[in-house]
């Protein structure tokens, strides 16, 4: 300022001073690092649902960074749950819905912060308990299966934004009143302007006999205006119903279009009578809406054993659970008694089956359609010793143990 002051004073003086130099308040100046960017929500953590273990078992909605190492735990952390509930993602939606003790499914998002939230929620009727997905207009499927009588299975559609019914649709896809016999769906699977859905064919009374448990069945529907009744139900006398209770992935789709179910027909999947055809799975050519004829893969006589679940993990593959013996009685398959579920991949194209190596026998009730994210598959093992992560490279169909599990199960992970 001085200088400033007697520079603009004597502008007209010959004598006029020179500026006062200042010192250089940084004479030697570091530069500022790059900055850290912010994490960004979709790619800093896995999310994953968590039930913990003991006698007061609870769901948790939990965002870790990291499977590989450590221990998952829900100790103060996480978005407790009310009851038993299933969870199936929708893009980067997860819906988490009631079972045992409420009637409302719940939608969860990742905020800009990358914390999970919730951000809307509905109510139903009846306990929904088959789940699908059209991913192209980001809609849940969703549908309420009376356990007993002939009421209507009710499809719901459900935007994955707004987390509201747009509609719902009564149909019951089979039933027979003269023997008593209803359908219980095992997948909901999209495929161009079509639904696919196979199912069970059970006692009307609610025991969950498996009455026709000698043939597969899927009722095709027209989509998405899905009318009350099926366009046609295809069936195949090669092996058993298709799908298990509680599983979504009865039937999966490949890039090509074409179509993959399995069937278990096992006493411990909940088949009662057993079905005295092979575990096997079946397909639906890419733009037909029969089942194969000159395809079936033969699970029993493959493996030894009968196929419990399996879901696609890409490249004409996908993985499954095989139960290596049907000894434990009715629905034992779904408890925590028997450790007898190995792990393989599934060439589904050249009907080669090869084990997961150093992947422990072991029990799985619940698996929510599998996580695939950069060429990694994530499953919950549990063995009569521990719960555990296994990282799944789908590429090589090798699989490597991660973090500990502080609970009973993870029932499936989600990238939101």
């Amino acid at each position: 300022m001085i200088g400033f002051t007697l520079t603009s004073c004597s502008s007209d003086d010959d004598n006029t001073p020179e500026p006062i130099a200042q010192p250089d308040p940084d004479p030697d100046p570091v530069p500022d690092p790059d900055p850290v960017p912010d994490p960004d929500p979709v790619s800093s953590g896995f999310t994953f649902a968590l039930r913990t273990a003991g006698a007061e078992e609870t769901d948790f909605v939990i965002n870790k960074p990291s499977l590989e190492s450590g221990t998952l735990s829900a100790q103060g952390t996480g978005i407790e749950q009310l009851g038993w509930r299933f969870y199936y993602p929708v893009g980067k939606t997860l819906f988490a819905s009631g079972f045992s003790v409420d009637n409302q499914c719940a939608g969860y998002k990742a905020n800009d912060a990358g914390e999970i939230e919730l951000v809307g929620e509905f109510i139903f009727e009846n306990a929904l308990e088959m789940f699908g997905a059209d991913e192209d207009t980001g809609t849940l499927l969703a549908m309420e299966i009376p356990r007993a009588g002939f009421a209507n299975r009710r499809l719901h559609f459900v935007d994955n934004e707004t987390i509201q019914v747009s509609k719902i649709v009564g149909t019951r896809i089979f039933e027979d009143t003269n023997d008593s016999i209803v359908a219980w769906p095992t997948a909901l699977t999209v495929r161009g302007d079509k639904l696919f859905v196979p199912f069970h064919k059970l006692h009307a009374s609610g025991s969950f006999a498996t009455v026709e448990a000698d043939s597969a069945f899927v009722a095709i529907y027209d989509y998405p205006d899905v009318g009350a009744d099926p366009i046609k139900i295809i069936s195949d006398e090669r092996t058993s119903n298709i799908g298990v209770n509680g599983a979504t992935t009865g039937l999966i789709q490949t890039e090509s279009g074409d179509m993959y179910s399995f069937s278990s027909g096992s006493t411990m999947a909940g088949f009662a009578p057993k079905s005295t055809k092979p575990s096997g799975i079946l397909k639906i050519n890419a733009g037909e809406e029969e089942f194969d004829a000159d395809y079936f893969l033969n699970i029993q006589e493959e493996t030894g054993g009968n196929i419990f679940w399996f879901d696609y993990i890409g490249n004409n593959k996908a993985v499954a659970r095989i139960l290596m013996d049907d000894n434990g009685g009715w629905y034992t398959a779904f408890g925590r008694d028997f450790f007898n579920q190995k792990l393989v991949i599934i060439d589904l194209v050249t009907q080669t089956i090869t084990d997961v190596a150093d992947v422990p026998l072991h029990a799985k009730r619940y698996t929510s359609p599998l996580l695939i994210d950069d060429g990694k598959a994530y499953l919950s093992i549990e063995t009569a010793d521990e719960a555990a992560v296994y990282t799944l490279d789908v590429a090589i169909g090798t699989a490597t143990k991660g973090a500990t599990i502080d609970g009973k199960t993870i029932k499936g992970f989600f990238r939101l």
